[in-house]
């Protein structure tokens, strides 16, 4: 029989409440006090602008020197979409006519719990009573509620200003809208979901299945209506905020696209993405691959499941539940009497698999460096929390035994998840390097004699992410940068084994290239930083690997009449010219 909970819309108990109270207190002791990564120093820095400039432009803002600008129209502008800054700009505008500034202390803690906290902890309420109104008890939901939660990536990302915890909040409440039908809400809702985070389009897209076939997969066609009308509904709700945020592009780019999809914005000087894609990366050595980065992905040390092996648990169940209520699906129409839940519920969990899984493909095939520089693959926070739906059908259906067991699966699962997603909360924006082969260093350095021992490693890391700074001036930005150049030459001159002559020169050749157009872009400018100087020697070591002295020559030159104090120019110039290649 079905249960109760599904006809009477019962009320969350004490245990889900408790988990959604350690959540809120979370939120409230642990949201970081200030930007440490350039997304959402790029964020804050266009919240700046709209108040105390009224314009987007990053020209004038605090928040300038950092890597996630675009270039266009002879101004800088954040590549992140706009919504979340236009939202932004309320809370800011407020503090800044009570005196507030954009790097006071508590500034960015205050609009971090504004536009990402309080929508998360908003969706966690829904996803806990939609979990309810499926049929899992109040004992079930807690466990799932504590998963979603505080045993996924969503724990770190609700702690920064980012757009990742924003639009996982805002995906939940859509689905719960959807559920319920109303449909010009979640219309609404996923609009700002899709214009705050990109990836949230995959979810944008997936409802219209159970929008527009509320009984997919279900013997009874009564109870909520579909059809070209409720897709309609969902769709014309949409309209004005996708045209805020289209025209916002045109106004700037002068088409409708993104403003991070316009590669023509990344070519100025000192533009990270000229060493790397604008997923934040690409380099992966010459011998990566889909499958091995596909691996590190998925189970690797920035892995989905690594880090939140409760997701799939949350699968495998969601796909038994899904085969359960199928079979049932006769019995269901007695009970269910024709009603919206009994024909919404597979179409909406069929849904969210969709979402999930096109995520990953696209993540998979796109990106090849892990979520950039962040605590695990980031970009996967949207469709987390939401998976735990899944099991709550496959609970709806069980008997008490089985839900016994399968929790009993789930509590080492959670701890792991848990433990990871606290790791992961001590510094969102900055890689836990588990073994020393897998950080930028280890990766690079091919003497073992110097490696740390496992203890030293794992020390260092806990220091460095604990001790995590970001400072946003043209200094800071200069000294980064010439540590991209530094990782971006060891990558290519290298001497990687298993390479042929031939393919060790075309990957010289590639490094040198993406190098020189670099070097090209300093000289343009006439750039005054130091990172003009080290490009042109980096440059000359290139060449001198390839066998090009005279050209190794002329870089040498060029950077020591850029800074003739640069020593080490000097002393490869002198080494050079005493060859007996001169």
């Amino acid at each position: 029989m079905m249960p109760d909970s599904m006809t009477e819309k019962p009320r969350l108990g004490r245990a889900p409440k408790i988990v959604l109270a350690l959540f809120a207190l979370a939120l409230l002791l642990f949201t970081k006090s200030e930007p440490m990564s350039w997304a959402d120093a790029s964020r804050m820095g266009t919240i700046q602008s709209l108040v105390e400039h009224g314009t987007l432009s990053l020209d004038q803002s605090d928040y300038l020197w950092q890597g996630d600008k675009v270039q266009l129209g002879g101004h800088f502008y954040s590549h992140q979409p706009p919504m979340m800054a236009l939202a932004g700009a309320l809370p800011y505008g407020a503090l800044h006519w009570c005196g507030r500034g954009i790097a006071d202390p508590g500034t960015y803690r205050i609009l971090t719990l504004t536009l990402v906290g309080l929508p998360v902890l908003l969706g966690l309420i829904s996803l806990a009573r939609l979990m309810r109104r499926i049929g899992a008890s109040d004992g079930q939901t807690a466990c799932l509620l504590a998963a979603a939660s505080f045993g996924t990536l969503l724990l770190p990302y609700s702690l920064v200003l980012n757009q990742h915890g924003l639009a996982a909040g805002l995906v939940l409440l859509a689905l719960s809208a959807i559920y319920n039908r109303r449909l010009a809400t979640a219309g609404i809702l996923l609009a700002l979901a899709t214009t705050v985070d990109l990836t949230a389009v995959f979810f944008a897209v997936a409802v219209v299945l159970p929008i527009a076939f509320p009984g997919l997969l279900e013997r009874t066609k009564r109870g909520a209506s579909g059809g070209l009308g409720a897709v309609l509904r969902y769709g014309l709700a949409a309209l004005p905020i996708l045209a805020l945020h289209f025209g916002i592009n045109y106004s700037i780019a002068g088409d409708w696209k993104p403003l991070g999809l316009h590669t023509e914005g990344f070519e100025y000087s000192m533009s990270p993405f000229l060493l790397m894609s604008l997923t934040g990366g690409g380099e992966g050595g010459p011998d990566g691959s889909f499958l091995a980065y596909a691996k590190g992905a998925l189970v690797g040390e920035s892995g989905l499941f690594s880090h939140s092996p409760t997701l799939l648990w949350a699968w495998i169940l969601g796909v038994l539940g899904v085969l359960a209520h199928i079979k049932v699906a006769d019995r269901e129409v007695d009970d269910c009497k024709g009603t919206a839940e009994a024909t919404n519920l597979v179409a909406l969990i069929a849904a969210i698999d969709l979402a999930a899984l096109g995520i990953l493909f696209y993540y998979l095939t796109q990106s090849r460096n892990f979520g950039g520089s962040s605590f695990g693959m980031r970009w996967f926070t949207v469709f987390s929390p939401a998976l735990f739906l899944l099991p709550a059908l496959w609970f709806r259906l069980a008997d008490k035994k089985m839900a016994r067991r399968a929790l009993l699966c789930l509590a080492p699962l959670l701890l792991w998840s848990c433990m990871a997603s606290a790791l992961g909360a001590v510094q969102p924006w900055s890689k836990f390097h588990y073994r020393y082969t897998d950080s930028p260093e280890g990766a690079l350095n091919i003497d073992v004699a110097t490696y740390p021992s496992a203890t030293q490693h794992l020390q260092g890391e806990w220091d460095r992410i604990t001790n995590f700074k970001k400072v946003f001036t043209l200094k800071s930005y200069d000294d980064l940068f010439q540590k991209l150049l530094d990782q971006h030459r060891r990558l290519y001159l290298t001497d990687w084994g298993g390479m042929t002559e031939e393919g060790r020169k075309l990957w010289l050749e590639e490094g040198l290239s993406k190098l020189r157009h670099v070097a090209d872009l300093f000289d343009r400018e006439n750039s005054k930083v130091q990172s003009r100087t080290v490009s042109h020697f980096w440059l000359a070591k290139f060449h001198i690997k390839l066998g090009e002295l005279k050209e190794a020559r002329r870089e040498l030159e060029i950077a020591l009449a850029l800074d003739p104090s640069f020593r080490l120019a000097a002393d490869s110039l002198q080494a050079l010219n005493s060859t007996k290649h001169n």
